[in-house]
């Protein structure tokens, strides 16, 4: 199997960041009552490992956040 050396799509690398902080030993809580450095910086380190562009300054502009589900 051939692998392609195409830049990995956006659904492949959130999928990929996802998988690779399962496995991972440390932990990273994620909560409006935690400290985001630790997201800010596993983001970093997975962008810079598989060569992704930096975001952009105006970024937020661009995202839709999932409405949270009814409970």
């Amino acid at each position: 199997m051939s692998i392609s050396n195409d830049k990995l799509t956006p659904s492949e690398a959130l999928f990929g960041f996802a998988a690779w902080l399962t496995s991972r030993d440390e932990v990273i809580t994620a909560s409006s009552g935690h400290d985001a450095g630790d997201w800010a910086r596993a983001v970093d380190e997975f962008c810079k490992a598989n060569n992704l562009e930096e975001c952009r300054d105006d970024y937020t502009k661009n995202l839709t956040f999932p409405k949270d589900k009814e409970k």
